[in-house]
């Protein structure tokens, strides 16, 4: 098991590539509409909720929503899950799914209907984006870096389901080492392939395409 024993929640990219990202969003929010989905607690939203002339931060995560807050006194927060943000928000010129969180969204058929729900709040040209999760993570996969196993410190174990590109990190009490098949109470993440991010966007009536000097894929109305 690689010593990058989670989907770095509070950090999910090396600087240079948060860099980039950050570069390439902050002249695409200026006077635009931007809904952030699962925020955290404001990574994207310190550097470009100044630029929008609205910014709406959503996360299920109470404590993660609260810092955002506090860190970012004049973007509006919403607690929701991503997958059932309101409609009655409005509409966007950018709807972000940033970091790992649509990793989250490890059932392929949920993962749909949460873009057909995201799309319908695109304005007009509007664009929905995430990270460029197969670019970031299939290389990992490839190179042995995400194999089931315990931590050296024995406090994180990773299992892959069977037959599927979704897995779980469990860690402290939540360690099994007499399991390594996904269980109940398990936090399962999907490692999205490039193919699997098509089909999904395609099923919602979505375009994609890749950025990769920014590290982002867009979907936009097909």
């Amino acid at each position: 098991m690689s010593d990058r024993d989670e989907l770095g929640a509070a950090m999910p990219h090396d600087p240079d590539v948060s860099t980039a990202q950050l570069g390439w969003l902050r002249p695409r929010a200026v006077g635009r509409s931007v809904l952030d989905l699962g925020c955290g607690d404001g990574r994207t939203a310190r550097e470009i909720g100044g630029s929008a002339i609205r910014y709406i931060a959503v996360d299920c995560d109470p404590i993660a929503l609260e810092r955002c807050r506090s860190s970012c006194p004049a973007v509006e927060t919403v607690a929701c899950d991503m997958r059932g943000v309101p409609e009655s928000l409005g509409h966007f010129d950018l709807v972000l799914c940033l970091g790992n969180t649509f990793c989250l969204l490890w059932d392929v058929d949920e993962a749909v209907s949460a873009l057909k729900r995201w799309a319908s709040m695109l304005s007009t040209g509007g664009m929905i984006v995430l990270d460029d999760l197969a670019g970031q993570h299939w290389p990992e996969v490839a190179e042995g870096n995400w194999i089931c196993g315990i931590s050296d410190d024995g406090a994180s174990q990773l299992v892959w389901a069977d037959h599927d590109a979704v897995l779980a990190i469990r860690q402290g009490d939540a360690v099994d080492v007499d399991s390594w098949s996904l269980k109940e109470g398990d936090c399962r993440m999907r490692i999205w392939t490039s193919g699997a991010l098509r089909l999904a966007a395609s099923a919602a009536g979505l375009s994609l395409r890749r950025v990769p000097e920014a590290g982002v894929l867009i979907m936009r109305s097909a």
